[in-house]
Parts: structure tokens; C-alpha cells; sequence
């Protein structure tokens, strides 16, 4: 690879990076998001278009697999500088790894037993996920099996019961988003960029138009942003009620 295209593939890794730190769901533990799939497979799915825009035959499994490796080598230097500071050397010690900064977000992020589980529960979820879907019947009739216990009828009601959530399940992620959830899902990665207090502020205004518009008292002029002299103040003005005095 050429100087050049190794530098290109490095500014889109920093992208990547960047898109990446912007998608909660995927890293921060903390974060209300970090358990919820679906909004889980939505980032990832987010992430996995950018990427694609380089690597055009990836899919999920190469990227958490890119993704992780990030994350080692960031932990590796990491521990390397916070090791050499401990010791005295710190001084002057510069990192070598060429995303170190891009990365810091990780900090108190990547405990052994998160990171662990994290790209345990990643590697199932990209590289078996379809695979436990097809062959769920027979996994299922193997695990109830060994149940001897059980009368036929209950494993087979078991088994049914298995097959119907599964087939949900496919069509749950296989339906597309459709235009509101879509707006959501971008609203919700741009609050993510906000400070927390720009967050409060962001919140409050989008459920008082909200409120505004179910009570129907929206129009053109309704909403207005810093209004006044150095606030930061977004207002919004229902529209006029008119009543018949008659």
C-alpha cells in the first residue's frame, strides 16, 4: 500500500472514530441505550453504512471485528503510558499509536470484564445471529431433549413457543424504519454530541413543541430561537385561539 493510500485509510478510520464516539449505544456502559438491542443493531447498522463507504464488501462481523481490534491496541498504549507515568519515565513519553487522542473517550470504559463480555456478546451477535435463527429448531429440540422429565406435549408446545418468537424476532429486525423512527433515531445521536446541559435545554424545547403541535396550536411563526439579546432561549408561541362571543 502506498504512503498515500495508507494516509487515506487512516483519515477514514479517524472518521470512523469520530461516527463511532457519536454512537453511545456501542461503547458507553453508562449510557441508558448500551443494553437496548435494537437501538444496539441501529447504530451498528449506522457505523457499518460509513464504513462500507471504503470497504464496500464488509459487513457486521468484519466491523466489530475492525472495531475491537481498535479497542486492544488503544487498551495496550494505554496501559503503556499510564505504566511509564507510574513509574517516573512519563515524562516525555509521547503515545505511538496514531488514534491514541482520537480514542480517549474509552478511558474508564474498557474494564477487563466489560470489555470482555462486550466483545463476547458482539462476536455472538454479528457471527451467530442468523445462524441460531435457522437452526433454531433443532437447537431447541436438542436442549428440550435432554429434558426427559418433560411429557412430549409440553416440549413440543416449548418448541412452538420457541419457533413463534424467533419468527417475531426476524420480522422485528427485518421491518424497516419508517420516517418518524427514523428522525428519532438521528435526533437521539445528535442529543448524544450535546454537553448535558445543552441536552436539558434541547429536551425541553422538543417536547414543548410537541405538546404545542398534539394540542394544534402550530404555525409558522410558532417557534423562535434566541429571541433575546445574548440568551439562549428557543420560544415557542402557540397560535391565537379566537372564541365566538355570540
Amino acid at each position: 500500500m502506498s504512503s498515500k493510500a495508507k494516509e487515506e485509510e487512516r483519515k477514514f478510520i479517524l472518521e470512523c472514530i469520530d461516527m463511532y464516539r457519536s454512537l453511545p449505544a456501542l461503547w458507553n456502559v453508562k449510557s441508558k441505550y448500551y443494553s437496548n438491542k435494537i437501538i444496539k443493531n441501529q447504530q451498528y447498522d449506522q457505523l457499518l453504512r460509513k464504513y462500507k463507504e471504503y470497504y464496500p464488501n464488509a459487513d457486521k462481523s468484519q466491523l466489530v471485528k475492525k472495531i475491537n481490534s481498535l479497542r486492544t491496541n488503544f487498551r495496550k498504549e494505554l496501559k503503556r503510558m499510564t505504566d511509564a507515568e507510574k513509574s517516573g519515565a512519563g515524562t516525555g513519553t509521547l503515545p505511538t499509536l496514531w488514534y491514541y487522542t482520537e480514542m480517549q473517550f474509552l478511558v474508564g470504559q474498557d474494564e477487563p470484564n466489560t470489555l470482555q463480555r462486550e466483545e463476547r456478546d458482539d462476536k455472538e451477535e454479528a457471527e451467530n445471529y442468523i445462524n441460531n435463527v435457522d437452526r433454531g429448531s433443532s437447537k431447541t429440540t436438542s436442549t428440550i431433549c435432554r429434558e426427559k422429565e418433560e411429557p412430549p406435549k409440553k416440549k413440543r408446545r416449548k418448541l412452538d413457543e420457541f419457533k413463534e418468537l424467533i419468527s417475531l424476532a426476524r420480522k422485528h429486525l427485518e421491518k424497516p424504519q419508517n420516517d418518524y423512527e427514523k428522525i428519532a433515531s438521528a435526533w437521539a445521536v445528535e442529543l448524544a454530541k450535546m454537553a448535558p446541559r445543552q441536552q436539558i435545554f434541547a429536551k425541553k424545547a422538543i417536547n414543548d413543541v410537541l405538546f404545542e403541535g398534539q394540542m394544534g396550536t402550530l404555525d409558522r411563526d410558532s417557534v423562535q430561537i434566541n429571541i433575546f439579546s445574548g440568551a439562549s432561549t428557543l420560544h415557542v408561541q402557540p397560535s391565537p385561539v379566537f372564541y365566538d362571543s355570540t
